[in-house]
C-alpha cells in the first residue's frame, strides 16, 4: 500500500515513533534525482506521474518511476457505476 503524508504528518509520526525500521524509511531522503525521471515518463490521459513520486533506481544506468494508468470499470471487467452508464449512454446516442 502507498500513503502521500505531508511534511506534518511525516513529523507528527517521527515524534510518535522516533527510532526503528519505519522511522528509518520516514526519514529517508528523496532521491535528487527523483524529478529528472519523473520528467521523462512521457504521459498521457490514460498515463500519470506525481512530480514527487517515488523512483526505483535499478542496477543499471536508470530508474523505475511510480505512475498511475487509468482503467475503466470496463477494462477491469466490472459493471459500470451509475455515472459512467449514463455516460456511455451518452456516447451511444441512447
Amino acid at each position: 500500500m502507498w500513503i502521500r503524508l505531508e511534511r506534518d504528518e511525516l513529523d507528527l509520526i517521527l515524534t510518535s515513533i522516533p527510532e526503528g525500521s519505519l522511522a528509518e524509511k520516514l526519514r529517508k531522503p528523496v532521491d535528487p534525482d527523483t524529478e529528472a525521471f519523473a520528467a521523462a515518463v512521457q504521459t498521457s490521459d490514460d498515463l500519470e506521474v506525481d512530480p514527487d513520486t517515488i523512483i526505483s533506481r535499478g542496477d543499471d544506468d536508470g530508474a523505475f518511476v511510480m505512475s498511475w494508468t487509468w482503467v475503466s470499470s470496463e477494462q477491469a471487467g466490472l459493471r459500470p457505476s451509475n455515472d459512467d452508464e449514463e455516460e456511455l449512454h451518452e456516447d451511444l446516442g441512447i
